[in-house]
């Protein structure tokens, strides 16, 4: 491996991956407006009718896709009768096990009721502060009902998390804000301390600085500690494996990695030069079990045209590598700005989801299916709507086995906005979630009592709802002999003949985890 000031170009475990230059990424245009549309993506070919109110879509088969487009989507996208529409987020906010979406608008948040299978209701508006963005979901005051957490914008002067307390129904009451002395730029929820209560650590690229605050279980929080040194864009994840949160931020200059110390706070701090960072994805991209990073960075070149690239980011030796640099699109008007990572087409590799556009050129919306190695297959275009998409997110909305995608959108010359759902239809299917209205497992293999044969693979999957299921894990005897960093799990295990017990547990992002049991006897 040949490494020049953290920046490596690798030659041996970590390979290369190709690079590929897109002189500008066409969007799909939108064919129609309205309060509800659903498109079909079929290849290169985009299909739209308009619905109202509610979507059910009925797709009885789909042309093969370009080379290298391993996954389908079927669009929905739900005005939300607000002008924008700058950040969303899933949860099942009715405790109905049912996953429901919430936008944040100009003035407003929008409430989606999920009726499942890919259906939502007409959404319900209540005004909140003007001009917020980043949004997250969790049980601050352990009420058994979802909360929210959302951040400023890296644009605006303003310090403030916004604390809202959910009401069970899809609406919500303010809680106790918090208040930093920079910008509320960027916000990522963990838990820092241990006590399995939701924390939040905050950024700031324009004081450069960084504040945990620790949950008291009750909506409200206290602050743990602050650090020099910040971005406009934070994560959260065990990025060293030593099952401790760390935070990673990118600033205009660095990304830095704050290890953190379990109590709270930050043990020390790694940085790594790579500039122009406009979003960071967490996932196991390098397929080893443990988090990594994949870096978005979008460079001005001027007279509206822009190089993007993504790069891939692990720890090591107490450094912080870059990695596998990826030029996506070059001299673009319209570049993605945001990245999220998951597993879209069923292979236990994670891959990355890219949203972004602007008026100038149209709304971006693309996948790159991962190698398992910190490379990412060639970029395809989505379906997008609006002239900007923003915030996407990876996870089973439908409940199906396969992983979708969510994010909002904005129509800037329309005054519009709402919610962009992506609905996989073919991506393998490992095991469906069970619901998640609680934190809970569903086995798909072996069935309680049943005789197997050595080896076996064993199948489940997880579902959450404080947070997502972040990692699932299989123990068999007592002792644990697999894990995935998602909310499905397949592992395959050779075994000696005789019963045996087989415990499939789900963690969610605060490390709260439950367990499901089978025996099962190996001939």
């Amino acid at each position: 491996m040949f490494c020049s000031s953290k920046i490596c170009q690798s030659t041996g475990e970590h390979a290369v991956g190709a690079t590929f230059a897109l002189r500008s990424l066409k969007p799909f245009s939108s064919l129609m407006h309205g309060a509800l549309r659903v498109t079909m993506q079929t290849g290169a070919t985009i299909l739209s009718g308009a619905l109202v109110v509610l979507v059910s879509a009925s797709v009885a088969a789909l042309a093969a896709v370009e080379a290298n487009a391993a996954v389908t989507f079927t669009q929905f996208e739900i005005a939300s009768g607000d002008t924008t529409s700058s950040g969303i987020v899933s949860g099942d906010f009715n405790h109905d096990g049912i996953l429901d979406l919430v936008t944040i608008n100009t003035s407003s948040l929008s409430f989606y009721k999920g009726l499942g299978h890919d259906q939502y209701a007409a959404p319900v508006n209540q005004p909140i502060a003007q001009n917020l963005g980043q949004v997250f979901a969790a049980d601050f005051n352990g009420d058994g009902k979802l909360d929210l957490a959302i951040a400023g914008t890296p644009y605006q002067t303003s310090g403030v998390v916004t604390i809202l307390l959910g009401n069970g129904d899809g609406t919500f009451t303010q809680g106790t804000n918090l208040t930093v002395s920079g910008n509320a730029a960027s916000i990522a929820l963990a838990d820092f301390n241990g006590d399995h209560k939701p924390d939040i650590v905050v950024s700031d690229g324009v004081s450069n600085m960084t504040w945990v605050f620790l949950g008291n279980g009750d909506g409200t929080f206290t602050l743990s500690d602050s650090a020099y040194y910040g971005g406009n864009t934070v994560v959260a994840g065990d990025f060293n494996a030593d099952g401790l949160q760390d935070v990673v931020f990118a600033s205009q200059d660095d990304v830095g990695l704050f290890l953190g110390n379990g109590q709270g706070g930050f043990s020390n701090l790694i940085m790594a030069p790579l500039s122009n960072v406009y979003s960071l994805a967490v996932g196991d991209f390098y397929n080893d079990r443990i988090q990594t990073l994949a870096a978005l960075v979008v460079i001005d070149l001027g007279a509206g045209s822009n190089d993007a690239y993504i790069y891939s980011l692990r720890y090591a030796n107490n450094e912080l590598y870059v990695e596998n640099q990826n030029l996506i699109n070059e001299g673009g008007e319209d570049p993605p700005l945001y990245v999220a990572g998951g597993d879209l087409n069923g292979d236990f590799k994670f891959d990355i989801f890219l949203a972004g556009g602007n008026f100038r050129g149209g709304p971006i919306g693309a996948y790159m299916l991962g190698n398992g190695n910190g490379t990412f297959k060639p970029m395809v275009n989505t379906p997008s709507y609006g002239d900007s998409e923003f915030f996407p997110f990876i996870r089973d909305l439908d409940l199906d086995g396969r992983h979708d995608v969510g994010m909002a959108w904005t129509s800037y010359f329309n005054g519009d906005g709402g919610a962009n759902v992506l609905r996989n239809t073919n991506a393998s299917v490992n095991c469906t979630p069970p619901p998640a209205d609680t934190l809970s497992v569903h086995i798909c293999a072996p069935s309680n009592g049943e005789t197997i044969a050595s080896p076996y693979t064993f199948r489940s999957a997880g579902n959450a709802f404080n947070g997502i299921a972040k990692r699932m894990e299989l123990w068999i005897d007592g002792k644990k002999v697999g894990q995935d960093l998602e909310d499905q799990l397949k592992v395959k295990a050779t075994l000696t003949a005789g019963s045996h017990t087989a415990a499939f547990v789900v963690v969610d992002s605060f490390d709260n985890y439950t367990s499901n049991s089978v025996t099962f006897t190996t001939q």
